[in-house]
């Protein structure tokens, strides 16, 4: 079983966010998307396998074959009963295990590409991601994910109950995960039903996004939006959980002041800080100034 990373959980996490987006604001509800929804088309969809080996595979049909074969051969008809012992029965089946050419790691082989199919279909219809970065001015995500800079970035909180939800302690959703970058993909191995690090793991293409997410089932969704052939799921979370805004440097003055008015006007963000961001005069780099706001 392979090991998650230990990075330490950030003391600030971010979402970028189109300038339209202003909703997320004024309705405290965000969108979590399907793997079909995000722009990695690798999201979510490890190669897989029921076992890590052949040797393992055919251990655990050992070990179970023979209750499953008493179950079986009660089942069958008396007549079949007579000809055939429950011994016999189970010995015949151990052989056919074992068996190169019709033994259960061929059957399973030809059954893997179904079950892929199935595990995908069943992951785009119920696992949602919510993507967060720990960078609020990196300027790659500020052009793709903030709209060319005229979108804006929210700090969230994440110590908020939001991002802590688990339902027990062996939940691998509902609170933040690191993600792991790397040149391979990784497989999901089924047996190992608690190494979920390749469903955590994307290239090391992205590696710049210093990403966590938070897996949530998506029909636990407050509100479910069609566009086109598209759905968008959204959660419910508290104002408080927001820290604050950072305005994109390009952000139009009429969106910014849509934005500015909607957080001294609503008593429940009015605890919300404001940066503006600003492209530095003589390096690659944006510097964040925090705006006076009038309450």
């Amino acid at each position: 079983m392979s090991e998650l990373p230990q990075r330490i959980a950030p003391e600030r996490i971010f979402k970028y966010l189109h300038p339209d987006r202003v909703d997320v604001l004024a309705n405290g509800k965000i969108c979590v998307s399907s793997p079909q929804n995000l722009n990695d088309p690798f999201e979510l969809k490890p190669p897989l396998q029921l076992f890590e080996s052949d040797e393992s595979m055919l251990k655990v049909a050992l070990a179970t074959l023979p209750k499953m074969a008493g179950e079986a051969y009660d089942k069958m008809p008396a007549a079949a009963r007579a000809r055939l012992s429950k011994d016999q029965f189970l010995q015949m089946l151990r052989a056919q295990l074992l068996s190169s050419d019709a033994g259960i790691s061929v059957t399973i082989k030809k059954l893997m590409p179904e079950i892929a199919d199935r595990f995908n279909a069943t992951t785009e219809q119920r696992m949602g991601i919510l993507c967060l970065t720990e960078e609020p001015d990196d300027l790659l995500m500020w052009a793709h994910y903030g709209c060319s800079h005229e979108g804006f970035v929210i700090e969230f909180d994440p110590k908020a109950s939001f991002f802590n939800q688990r339902r027990s302690e062996v939940d691998e959703f509902r609170h933040l995960r690191p993600v792991i970058y790397s040149s391979t993909r990784p497989t999901l191995t089924f047996s190992q039903a608690k190494d979920l690090s390749a469903l955590l793991t994307k290239s090391d293409h992205w590696t710049y996004e210093k990403e966590w997410r938070m897996m949530l089932d998506l029909d636990d969704a407050s509100a479910v939006i069609s566009v086109g052939d598209k759905r968008f799921h959204l959660f419910e979370f508290q104002p408080e959980t927001i820290r604050s805004v950072i305005f994109g440097a390009r952000m139009a003055e009429r969106k910014k002041m849509e934005i500015l008015d909607l957080i001294t006007t609503r008593p429940l963000l009015k605890h919300i800080n404001c940066f503006q961001a600003v492209a530095d005069e003589t390096t690659f780099k944006l510097n964040l100034y925090p705006l006076t706001v009038q309450q």
